[in-house]
């Protein structure tokens, strides 16, 4: 499927290669799947998993420690020779002039989303193989790994990452037998009083950051409260509706402006000559602030977080224009949509991506827009939506915030049948292979690690996408797991 969207795409190049800045194309899909199938056939001796387990461990603690110092506010890429190593030669000279600052742990994986699906798959999996391991060396070092994890799983401040990693290791517990929860409850009280003193360390750190994270969990799912909601352009009207009241803007006869109530009065305003600002005479309207620049004709609105650019068109039929993403003037046409009715901004607006990209899988049924093709098909000229929203209107919706969603715009419904049945298949088998089992050796052992961690990064699906920076070690971990399954099954045949 992955290949007939590409074939049947209307830009095969983007196709082939991905879009900008995300790099999801064919070729990285295609690689996935090669990927997994080499782990499935070729991963079968317990010294070639111990083998990528480590490396995978190692790779993690160094990307685990930057996302720590980070945290702390030692950020290595805010240096100015990191910057250079980051930054191509054409913008190396700017490296001083770019100021890095952010207040969560993005590490090495640019965005703390990623950061979230990244630790939350890990954490599980090194909690699980802690819990599982006999020897103590052994058992130290990952305990000591599970808690820089951890730290990264909660310093990034991914809701996404934290359900997914929560609801992971409810599932080991439920899986392990009361023999080896009642073996190991030692392990489990020292890793778990660690845990909150990890907590309790990074929480005073950031001046309470991280319970102030937990309690807002609860604002992600109430019902939109704006103060922008919504912008009308009837050609040469301008209408601005908030929370109070509205706000009607026209173009008259001599090409001025003139501002009127709901109520249809006129609102008398001063324009200062040397900036263009607008000042009303009456203060009821003073959280309004537009500014206007003769040179270009533009209208610049802010209300409140919410910044929006006009242009105002005064040669043939008068107009006013919204500025959107590349600087283009928009209508505010009515944008087909689906659900999230005042709820566009659950899960940090998701409500709003999702409620504009669910309808596009009308057309996608068969082989989808193509590989990471979804950018190009979402309404990116929503402005008002993304204003009330974003607080802007130049932002870009390049992914739609779901893995599932992802799938099934830029390669098709059936392609996410196909890769449901796939995840639903070795859920299923191992379910019916760790439920109540003895972990007592190698493959067992593994084998459920690297179930939950499968089930975390499934979960943060839900609320992430596909990423070039996470997917390579998810599908290397699912081929393993698979391969771990058929092994096992194979072996309970035998006896």
């Amino acid at each position: 499927m992955i290949i007939l969207s590409t074939m049947y795409s209307a830009y095969p190049k983007v196709a082939v290669w991905g879009f900008p800045d995300r790099y999801e194309g064919m070729l990285v899909l295609l690689s996935y799947l090669v990927v997994m199938f080499l782990s499935i056939n070729l991963i079968n001796h317990e010294r070639d998993m111990k083998f990528l387990l480590r490396v995978l461990f190692i790779s993690a603690s160094l990307i685990s420690i930057i996302g720590l110092l980070q945290y702390l506010g030692f950020d290595i890429f805010a240096n100015v020779i990191e910057k250079k190593l980051i930054l191509p030669d054409t913008l190396s000279k700017l490296s001083n002039e770019i100021n890095i600052k952010f207040d969560y742990i993005y590490s090495t994986l640019y965005n703390p989303n990623y950061v979230g699906s990244y630790m939350g798959m890990l954490f599980p999996l090194t909690v699980a193989l802690y819990i599982s391991i006999e020897s103590k060396r052994d058992k130290i070092i990952l305990g000591c790994l599970s808690l820089l994890i951890f730290s990264n799983w909660l310093g990034c401040l991914s809701r996404a990452g934290i359900i997914a990693g929560f609801g992971s290791n409810i599932l080991l517990f439920l899986l392990l037998t009361k023999e080896k929860l009642m073996k190991s409850r030692l392990p489990i009280l020292i890793l778990g009083i660690s845990f909150i003193l990890v907590f309790t360390v990074m929480n005073y750190t950031g001046n309470g950051r991280l319970i102030r994270e937990l309690l807002s969990f609860n604002k992600e799912i109430q019902k939109d409260t704006r103060s922008l909601e919504n912008i009308v352009i009837n050609k040469n009207r301008l209408l601005i509706v908030t929370d109070k009241d509205e706000l009607l803007i026209k173009i008259n006869s001599d090409n001025r402006l003139e501002f009127f109530n709901k109520d249809n009065k006129i609102i008398n305003y001063n324009m200062e000559e040397s900036n263009g600002k607008i000042k009303f005479k009456n203060k009821e309207y003073q959280n309004y602030r537009f500014k206007f620049i003769k040179s270009t004709n533009l209208l610049n609105f802010e209300y409140g977080k919410e910044k929006a650019d006009f242009k105002i068109k005064t040669n043939h039929e008068k107009e006013f224009l919204i500025l959107g993403f590349m600087g283009r003037g928009c209508k505010t046409d009515e944008v087909e949509k689906w659900g999230f009715t005042n709820h566009e901004g659950f899960a940090s607006h998701r409500g709003y991506i999702w409620s504009r990209s669910i309808p596009l899988l009308k057309e996608t049924f068969f082989t989808g827009y193509g590989p990471d093709l979804y950018a190009l098909y979402f309404p990116q000229f929503d402005t008002v939506g993304k204003l009330i929203n974003f607080g802007t209107t130049r932002i870009i919706v390049d992914k739609p915030h779901n893995m599932y969603l992802q799938i099934a715009i830029n390669t098709g419904i059936i392609s996410l049948i196909t890769v449901l049945l796939m995840f639903g298949s070795y859920i299923y088998s191992s379910i019916k292979l760790y439920w109540n089992r003895n972990l007592n050796d190698f493959y067992s052992k593994t084998g459920v690690s690297i179930f939950v961690a499968i089930v975390a990064y499934l979960i943060a699906g839900l609320f992430n996408d596909s990423v070039i920076s996470v997917a390579p070690v998810f599908w290397t971990l699912l081929g393993m797991g698979i391969s771990i399954n058929l092994k096992l099954k194979k072996g309970m045949k035998t006896r």
